[in-house]
């Protein structure tokens, strides 16, 4: 009787995929996880628009060329000049839309930690992040008024 528990058990496991370390990368080691991802996200990408708390802006934002590495840091640059620089604190794949947490790294904003999620589908890029001040993760892509929320979207350059 016992061995049939355990084998329906083990079944069960399996068929979850919560037992088989290939499955959907389920198995693999959480690190493993978030290195995938930020490989997924490094590249040269574009702004192709930006919402801000329900101010949609296009002015300003052209020139600004984003580079994301596998390590995890961003940057944002407008010909020589650093505007910002982030690093990838935490991704959590699992979740729909995946999460994502952000650290400031240098200038003003320096330590400041921002809590966003993101969605990538082919080479594009849409990330949505609450304002500093709000301390809770966006749920949906939405920035519009009241919100308090920033969204963008960026596509990738191919070479």
């Amino acid at each position: 009787m016992a061995r049939n528990t355990l084998l329906l058990l083990v079944t069960f496991l399996l068929l979850a995929g919560l037992g088989s370390p290939n499955a959907s990368g389920a198995g693999a080691p959480p690190e493993d996880a978030f290195k995938r991802e930020l490989k997924a996200l490094a590249g040269t990408w574009r702004l192709i628009s930006a919402e801000n708390n329900g101010y949609k802006s296009e002015d300003g934002m052209q020139g600004i060329v984003w580079t994301r590495d596998a390590d995890g840091k961003w940057t944002a640059r407008r010909g020589d000049k650093t505007l910002v620089e982030w690093t990838v604190k935490k991704i959590d794949a699992t979740k729909n839309p995946k999460a994502i947490d952000i650290e400031i790294t240098a200038g003003e904003y320096k330590g400041v930690v921002y809590l966003g999620i993101y969605e990538l589908a082919g080479d594009t890029l849409r990330i949505c992040f609450a304002l500093p001040d709000r301390p809770e993760r966006p749920t949906e892509f939405f920035a519009g008024k009241g919100s308090l929320r920033a969204l963008t979207e960026f596509r990738r350059e191919r070479g």
